[in-house]
């Protein structure tokens, strides 16, 4: 029996929770060999059909392995290798958590050098279509460059790396923007103008922006300030308290179609305070409350948290969010994203 390898890519400080999601869910996987934000697992019996995707929420990408290349020599034969007329992506591994990149760092820079070193022609790039292979060509390390294939699903982003290219504007006061744009991007929710959010936990006001560019009316509340620009927004609203003392009152004139959560708070924290806004909500417009849709941003201010995010599911179903997608988002830091498609 001829053994199997896959690989997979995180981000950078999350590779031990998702090699504990993927062993859990394929225990006949073996661990081994990592790199942060890189993780290969083997097969014992390579002669099963492959597995082509996991439902682990910390895989951004995962696929078979098809080799690696320490030499230009063996970058070239590994290049060779590949069919002609595939889609090939190129990309690295994380080596930072998402927003501490240094000054002057350049995504891919280190793959375009690594190809630079060769005399073979490759052409990277293109949109594959959903169950279509797709080769990964892989920066791991100083001449270390890693080959591999995934198939294309429909949860993945036809971007290299599942990674989206979203770019934080200077006008945006957080990176709270990049990831309500990256949840819209990837989930493609309906948007009316006029549409109203109530956004818990919205200081200093990075999600708000985005969102208020797209034509939807904010309410938000945090305890905390928001950026001076949106004192001059009209369809902006600000509750300054926190969300777990927030009244009637405060969310008579907003009758959410979105609820957005991103609070600095514990997970267990979080949805309790987020408990009592449904609650509230549900106190004001009873059966006329016209929410649908959640985005909803955990922090695993620990990464111990990870262990219990059954239990935050379990939770957040339990407010009334259903139709859930758990992943962890490309724009993500030490965090989990939940999509919440209904509501009832």
């Amino acid at each position: 029996m001829t053994p199997r390898f896959y690989y997979s890519v995180c981000q950078f400080g999350a590779e031990k929770t998702m090699k504990e999601d993927i062993l859990y869910e394929f225990p006949h996987l073996r661990f081994a060999f990592s790199r942060p934000g890189f993780i290969t697992f083997k097969e014992e019996n390579g002669s099963k059909p492959a597995i082509i995707e996991t439902q682990g929420i910390f895989a951004r990408l995962f696929g078979v392995s098809v080799g690696q290349s320490k030499t230009p020599a063996e970058l070239e034969q590994l290049i060779d290798s590949i069919p002609e007329g595939a889609i090939v992506h190129g990309f690295e591994r994380d080596t930072f958590v998402p927003g501490d990149e240094p000054e002057g760092y350049r995504k891919n820079a280190r793959l375009e050098n690594e190809l630079k070193g060769i005399s073979h022609t490759l052409k990277l790039g293109g949109v594959p279509a959903v169950n279509q292979t797709v080769y990964d060509l892989i920066w791991i390390d100083e001449g270390r460059v890693f080959l591999g294939k995934h198939v294309h699903r429909p949860h993945l982003d036809p971007a290299p790396g599942n990674q989206p290219n979203i770019t934080l504007p200077a006008k945006a006061p957080s990176r709270a923007y990049l990831k309500i744009e990256e949840a819209i991007h990837r989930f493609q929710p309906k948007i009316v103008p006029g549409m109203k959010v109530l956004e818990v936990g919205c200081s200093p006001g990075g999600a708000t922006i985005a969102m208020l560019a797209r034509g939807l009316s904010v309410t938000g509340i945090d305890p905390k300030y928001m950026h001076e620009s949106l004192s001059r927004e009209r369809e902006f609203s600000f509750v300054q308290k926190l969300a777990k003392v927030v009244t009637q009152e405060d969310l008579s004139k907003v009758n959410p179609d979105w609820l957005v959560l991103d609070m600095n708070l514990a997970p267990l924290e979080a949805l309790d305070e987020l408990q009592h806004v449904i609650q509230t909500l549900r106190g004001v417009y009873g059966r006329n409350l016209k929410l649908k849709t959640g985005f909803l941003t955990v922090k695993l201010n620990d990464w111990k948290f990870a262990e219990n995010i059954p239990l935050y599911l379990k939770r957040i179903r339990e407010l009334g969010f259903q139709d859930l997608t758990a992943m962890q988002l490309a724009s993500n830091r030490q965090e989990f994203f939940v999509y919440a498609e209904n509501f009832r």
